[in-house]
C-alpha cells in the first residue's frame, strides 16, 4: 500500500478544516449572529476593515405587513446549467468572478453559479468548499447592508440567493420579514404622499397622511423617506397654524398643533410653531387686556363683552377670565363707580344735582308675615340692576332750582293753601299761602331745609324735570326700592335693631325733646330719646346709614312711586315699582320727625292721594344707572 506524500496528506488537512470550517459557520449564530442581535460585523474599506453594527431586523405582527415570496435565484435552471464546461473551468470562472467581485451578479457570471454547477457535477474539494464558505459570508455581510439601505430589490435577489445554498438557512426567514417591512414601509410612504398632496392631512377615519406617518414610523423609526414625509405634513400643518393664528382663530392653530404634537411632539418644527403662537397668543393677549380695560373706562360695555370672548378664545386660565367677567359685570351694573360712593350730576344750567349715592345689588324679604294686613305676606324681592338714591330728602333750595328752571306752580300754591304745625295748640292746621317754600309753621324755609307741603303730583314733576336736565334716568324710588335701603339689609324691627334707639341715629320724635321752651312734649315716641329737634332738621344732620343715606326713618316721610295696594298679594319680586294706570292714592313710606313710635319700624306703609300734602312729607329721587 502507498502512503500519502505530505504534500497529499496537508491537502487532505486543510479540506476537512474547510469542511468543518463551513459546517461551523452555517450552524452557529456567534459567527453569523441571528438579525434580531446587536453584534458587530466587518466592513472592508480602503484601509482595512471597519466595525459596523448589525442592522435592528423588526419584527411585527404579519397582519401589519405585506407579504413577500422569495423567488427561485434558478428558476429557468436550464439557462444558467453550464455542462458544456469542465470542472477546472468552473473552478477558474469561480475565482476569476470572486476576484471581480462578481460573486452574485449577473445573473449567469457570478461565482455562486458557476460553484454551484461544479456542486451538481459532483464536484467536492476543499477549493469549492473554501470559495463557497467565503462568499456565504459576503452575501450574510450585504445582506445585512441592503436592509440598513431598504433595498428591497437587492435583499430579495440576495434571499433568492441564499435559498439556493441552503434553503434550510434560518435566516431566511428573517430576510423575508425584512423585505416585507421594507416593502410596508414603501407602499406607505407613498400612501402618505398621496394623501399629502391631496391635503388630506387628517380625518377622523385615520386614512391620512398623520395616521400613516405615524404607523409607518412605528415600524421603522429611522426610515428616511417616511421621515421626509413627515417633515412635509409637520411644515404644512405649521402653516395652517400659523395661518390661523393670523386670522385670530386660535382655536383651529390649537387644532393643528394638538395634531403636530401626536405626530411628534418633540419635533423642531412642532416645537417653533407651539412657540410662535404662543408669542401671537401673547400679543393678541397684550392687545386684548389693553382694549377690555380701555372699555371698561368709556364704559363701552358692548366692546369689552366683545374682548372678553376674544380672551375666551385664548383659552386663558380660567380664574383670569372669570376677573374679567367680574369687572364687566360689575361695570354693567354700577359703571365706573364703587358701592356707596357719592357723585353728583350737571344740570342744563351748570349747577350740580342732589348728591346720589351707588346702591348694591341684592335680595331681601319684604313686609312682615306678622303685621297688618296691608304688610303681608312677606316675599322675596331681588334687586339685580343698577341704580343710586339721593343721599338726602330733596332740600328746599334743590327744589327751588326746579321752579325757577321751569316756571311749576306745586299742588298747595294751586291750592293756595297747607297745613303747618300750630305752636300754640301743638296741632296742624290748614293755612293760606302755604307752599314748598315755607316750613313746617309756615316760616320762610332756609335751603338746606327738606322741601315740604309737596304731593306726589309734584314729586314726580321734579324727579322728571331732573331727568330731562341732566339727560339721565332719574325717578322716584319704587316702594320695595325704599325698604330695601331702609332696612340695610338686616330683618331687624327698626333700621338700627329691634330694640328703641340708645344713641341719636336720626330725627325722631322723643319723650325728652320739647317744642322751643314749652311744656309741649312728644306722648308716642321714643321714651328715653332726644335729638335736639322738633320739627325737620336740615338736610344730613345725623348719621347716616350703611349704605350711605340719610334720614330714612325719620325727618320727613317720603313719597314713592307705588300705587296703594291693600296687601302685597302680586306683588312684583324684582325691585320695580307696581302701579296701575289711573291709581289715585300713593305709597308713603318711613317716619317723620313727630311719628309714634311704630312708624319708625321698617314696615310700615302709609296710603294718600296724589294731591295731599303735609308738614311731615317730603321725598327722595333715584336714577337708573343704564351703561352701554
Amino acid at each position: 500500500m502507498q502512503l500519502m506524500s505530505i504534500k497529499e496528506a496537508s491537502m487532505m488537512l486543510l479540506g476537512m478544516v474547510l469542511i468543518y470550517g463551513l459546517y461551523y459557520l452555517r450552524t452557529h449564530d456567534q459567527i453569523f449572529p441571528h438579525p434580531q442581535t446587536q453584534s458587530a460585523i466587518t466592513e472592508p474599506t480602503e484601509t482595512g476593515l471597519v466595525v459596523s453594527e448589525k442592522p435592528e431586523l423588526k419584527v411585527l405582527p404579519p397582519a401589519v405587513l405585506d407579504q413577500v415570496e422569495i423567488p427561485e435565484w434558478l428558476s429557468n435552471k436550464d439557462e444558467y446549467e453550464l455542462n458544456n464546461l469542465t470542472v477546472d473551468d468552473l473552478l477558474e470562472l469561480a475565482q476569476l468572478a470572486h476576484e471581480q467581485g462578481h460573486d452574485f451578479f449577473p445573473d449567469n457570471q457570478n461565482t455562486l453559479v458557476y460553484l454551484l454547477n461544479a456542486k451538481e457535477l459532483g464536484v467536492d474539494t476543499p477549493e469549492v468548499d473554501e470559495l463557497l464558505t467565503t462568499i456565504h459570508a459576503t452575501l450574510y455581510a450585504e445582506a445585512d447592508q441592503a436592509i440598513r439601505n431598504y433595498d428591497a430589490k437587492t435583499l430579495t435577489a440576495l434571499t433568492a440567493r441564499l435559498k439556493s445554498i441552503d434553503e434550510h438557512d434560518i435566516k431566511i426567514a428573517d430576510y423575508t420579514t425584512q423585505i416585507s417591512v421594507i416593502s410596508t414601509l414603501e407602499r406607505m410612504t407613498a400612501e402618505a404622499a398621496q394623501y399629502l398632496q391631496s391635503g388630506t392631512l387628517y380625518q377622523d377615519d385615520r386614512r391620512d397622511a398623520v395616521h400613516t406617518a405615524i404607523n409607518a414610523l412605528k415600524i421603522d423609526s429611522n426610515y428616511q423617506p417616511m421621515l421626509d414625509i413627515k417633515n412635509l405634513i409637520l411644515t404644512s400643518l405649521q402653516s395652517k397654524a400659523l395661518r390661523a393664528a393670523q386670522e385670530l382663530d386660535f382655536f383651529i392653530a390649537e387644532q393643528q398643533i394638538k395634531i403636530m404634537q401626536e405626530l411628534d411632539n418633540t419635533h423642531t418644527i412642532t416645537l417653533l410653531t407651539i412657540s410662535e403662537l404662543e408669542t401671537q397668543k401673547q400679543n393678541r393677549f397684550t392687545y386684548l387686556d389693553q382694549q377690555f380695560y380701555l372699555a371698561i373706562n368709556n364704559l363701552n360695555l358692548n366692546r369689552a363683552n366683545n374682548m372678553i370672548e376674544a380672551l375666551t378664545d385664548l383659552d386663558i386660565p380660567t380664574s383670569q377670565l372669570n376677573g374679567y367677567k367680574t369687572l364687566f359685570e360689575k361695570t354693567k351694573i354700577y359703571g365706573p363707580y364703587e358701592i356707596t360712593q357719592e357723585f353728583s350730576d350737571l344740570l342744563a344750567n351748570g349747577q350740580t344735582g342732589p348728591t346720589m349715592v351707588i346702591m348694591p345689588i341684592g335680595e331681601f324679604y319684604m313686609g312682615s308675615q306678622t303685621g297688618p294686613k296691608h304688610q303681608r305676606p312677606r316675599h322675596l324681592v331681588e334687586i339685580d340692576y343698577g341704580f343710586a338714591v339721593a343721599k338726602n330728602e330733596v332740600a328746599v333750595g334743590e327744589f327751588r332750582q326746579f321752579v325757577q328752571s321751569t316756571g311749576y306752580t306745586t299742588t298747595a300754591e294751586k291750592r293756595n293753601r297747607a297745613k303747618i304745625y300750630d305752636e300754640g295748640t301743638g296741632r296742624f292746621k290748614q293755612r293760606y299761602n302755604i307752599n314748598w317754600r315755607h316750613d313746617y309753621l309756615g316760616k320762610k324755609a332756609s335751603d338746606d331745609l327738606p322741601v315740604i307741603h309737596i304731593s306726589w303730583e309734584d314729586a314726580k314733576a321734579y324727579s322728571s324735570w331732573l331727568a330731562t336736565s341732566t339727560g339721565e334716568d332719574y325717578r322716584l324710588l319704587s316702594e320695595s326700592e325704599f325698604e330695601y335701603v331702609l332696612a340695610d339689609g338686616k330683618n331687624t324691627i327698626y333700621p338700627w335693631g329691634d330694640d328703641e334707639p340708645e344713641q341719636i341715629w336720626g330725627n325722631f320724635s322723643g319723650a325728652k325733646d320739647k317744642f322751643k321752651r314749652s311744656r309741649i312734649r312728644w306722648r308716642g315716641g321714643f321714651n328715653q330719646y332726644a335729638d335736639g329737634h322738633w320739627g325737620p332738621a336740615p338736610i344730613g344732620s345725623f348719621i347716616e346709614n350703611l349704605m350711605g343715606l340719610n334720614d330714612l326713618s325719620g325727618n320727613v316721610m317720603e313719597w314713592v312711586d307705588d300705587c296703594w295696594h291693600d296687601s302685597y298679594v302680586r306683588a312684583p319680586g324684582d325691585g320695580s315699582a307696581w302701579v296701575n294706570r289711573g291709581c289715585e292714592n300713593r305709597v308713603i313710606r318711613g317716619g317723620n320727625w313727630g311719628s309714634a313710635n311704630e312708624e319708625y319700624r321698617t314696615h310700615h306703609r302709609l296710603k294718600a292721594d296724589t294731591g295731599f300734602t303735609d308738614p311731615r312729607l317730603g321725598f327722595r329721587v333715584a336714577k337708573n344707572l343704564t351703561f352701554n
